[in-house]
């Protein structure tokens, strides 16, 4: 684990712990460098920390799995994926994973040993299995690339299956319900709950909207970005979209009028706020002018959009599905309604065409059976 101390005038000093010696004492490496931007300091920080694991007493070959994911986890998933990514990572090991074979040395886990811990865990569901096998076959594959052993024990062992989920969604009717009772809800979540069932943006990406994304004029959203928060860091962030596809995302003019008033008000609130202001900035502290916040300018949790929709649906009874299906509604409609595969693909974000075949093509089964009634009066 590798930890940095600023010495001012772009000096730092990276400690390296390396584990202990036969007296229990902890061993550590230390290296003053020179950085003048962050990303310059990370990577010395990775070279540094990667030389001091290669001068490690242990020779590479007897490196233990525990061991083995904390270089993974600091040359690649932090390195080259982003923060969600670490995250989830980091959530599926700890359920059991890491514990299962952290004492194991990696040239002697074999296929047996995988299929020795998937049978026993089966009864997390296809889920949760498929994303260990996942986490898994790309800690081998690393270990292989990087020479610390020659097979991967992933190579040919079956993927986990997993069960298809039936598509909830709500139509037509249900759609101009929901929109009828909007009216008299707070505008705020008004909109973030259209833009889902409208526009097809996933929860994170409604709240990372910010001012500049939107063109009143074309009446379109750019959806490039979606709000996180890091558990570890405790802190929100922008970071690019799902798949990294940007889209401009159209709306009717009725819907864009609407945003439109909101936006006027909003800009009112926080004029009137003056230095109480509070908004997320970026990493040079500059302002992040998200459109969807809390009353002081400041972002709200994720888990606040799905207690307002529940809440929603218990008040008026509506049919329940998750925030997430008015995605699947959206889709829904526009097959009902003849839209090319391809425009719903690009109005959702799907990183390609087959996702959106695979989740949506059964909703044609209905027209194929309208189809046969052009037939009606001709037999």
């Amino acid at each position: 684990m590798a930890y940095v101390e600023d010495l001012g005038n772009d000096k730092y000093k990276i400690y390296v712990d390396i584990g202990y010696d036969s007296r229990g004492k902890r061993r550590r490496r230390t290296k003053t460098v020179t950085a003048t931007s962050k990303r310059n300091l990370n990577k010395q920080v990775r070279e540094f920390e990667l030389q001091c694991m290669q001068e490690v007493d242990e020779p590479i070959e007897n490196i233990t799995f525990a061991r083995f994911v904390e270089k993974w986890r600091e040359n690649y998933v932090k390195a080259n994926l982003k923060q969600t990514s670490l995250e989830t990572y980091d959530e599926i090991l700890n359920a059991g994973v890491l514990d299962y074979f952290k004492k194991f040395k990696m040239k002697n886990i074999k296929k047996y040993h995988l299929v020795e811990y998937f049978a026993k865990e089966e009864k997390e569901g296809a889920s949760r299995l498929v994303s260990k096998f996942t986490v898994l076959k790309s800690i081998f594959s690393k270990a292989v690339e990087w020479e610390v052993i020659k097979d991967n024990p992933t190579a040919g062992l079956i993927k986990p299956k997993e069960q298809k989920k039936k598509v909830n969604f709500y139509n037509e009717e249900e759609l101009e319900y929901l929109f009828y009772i909007l009216k008299n809800e707070n505008p705020k979540y008004n909109l973030i709950i259209k833009l889902a069932a409208i526009g097809g943006l996933r929860r994170a990406e409604t709240v990372g909207i910010r001012e500049e994304s939107i063109n009143y004029e074309e009446n379109y959203i750019y959806v490039d970005k979606q709000l996180r928060y890091s558990r570890s860091t405790k802190r929100f962030y922008l970071s690019p979209v799902k798949n990294n596809k940007p889209r401009k995302v159209f709306f009717p003019e009725s819907f864009m009028d609407e945003l439109k008033t909101y936006h006027t008000h909003f800009k009112e609130r926080r004029l009137a706020m003056g230095n109480l202001w509070n908004p997320l900035k970026d990493e040079e502290g500059n302002p992040i002018n998200l459109l969807f916040v809390k009353d002081d300018g400041y972002p709200a949790q994720l888990a606040a959009i799905w207690d307002y929709w529940t809440t929603l649906i218990e008040k008026h009874n509506l049919k329940k599905i998750t925030f997430h299906e008015l995605r699947h509604s959206c889709a829904s409609l526009m097959v009902k309604k003849g839209i090319n595969f391809k425009v719903i693909q690009e109005r959702l974000g799907h990183s390609n065409i087959g996702v959106t075949l695979d989740l949506y093509s059964h909703l044609e089964e209905d027209l194929h059976k309208e189809s046969t009634n052009i037939f009606k009066d001709i037999l």
